[in-house]
């Protein structure tokens, strides 16, 4: 085992152990929290859950302030599954997945222990929209580009209608101009993600 991933699982046990001490008068949170440490490596901290994440658990640890959240929930592919017993055994059909946690506190040690594993988790859920923009744009930038070749065939063919294509074409072009702009933006923004 790799000395970051050990030092990750290290991580892990702590937060988890860290959040049954803070947490004895929530049974919910207990069941959950002994599933999690009878195999730490298959969880992940995450700020929020992604779409149809397969199996999550959303962890509110409250101890100086009311909240007014459930003190366990559980997901299984987007589902809201409302006891940890339920979720466990459906849970059980997915023994290699990972399992997205995602935790509410007021407690500063565990907020200081969570944060840059949670923030991990936020710069690759970044990563990704940012990638998901960036094929999204192209897609639009050759869509104009290809509007405006059609155009520019147009013009050649038909002399009658040059001022309103010569209109169609400023849009084009403007289309362009501006998804490159942005295009060259999101790049530069991925690369001080990636760094």
């Amino acid at each position: 085992m790799s000395e970051e991933i050990g030092s990750n699982l290290t991580n892990v046990r702590r937060i988890l152990s860290h959040l049954a001490r803070i947490s004895v008068n929530a049974p919910a949170i207990q069941i959950a929290v002994g599933y999690l440490l009878a195999d730490p490596r298959r969880v992940r901290f995450v700020s929020q859950f992604g779409e149809g994440q397969g199996l999550g658990m959303a962890i509110s640890a409250h101890r100086r302030i009311e909240i007014p959240l459930a003190p366990w929930q559980g997901f299984i592919n987007g589902v809201p599954v409302p006891d940890p017993l339920l979720w466990i055994d459906a849970a059980g059909s997915m023994p290699s997945t990972f399992v997205a946690v995602r935790i509410s506190t007021d407690d500063m040690e565990l907020i200081q222990r969570l944060a840059p594993m949670v923030t991990a988790d936020r710069e690759r859920h970044e990563r990704i929209e940012l990638t998901d923009r960036v094929q999204s744009l192209r897609q639009e930038l050759d869509r104009a580009l290809d509007l405006y070749n059609e155009v520019r065939n147009v013009m050649e063919v038909d002399q009658d209608r040059q001022a309103e294509l010569t209109k169609f074409l400023g849009i084009a072009e403007n289309e362009m101009h501006g998804l490159g702009q942005e295009l060259k933006f999101l790049k530069e923004r991925l690369n001080t993600v990636d760094e």
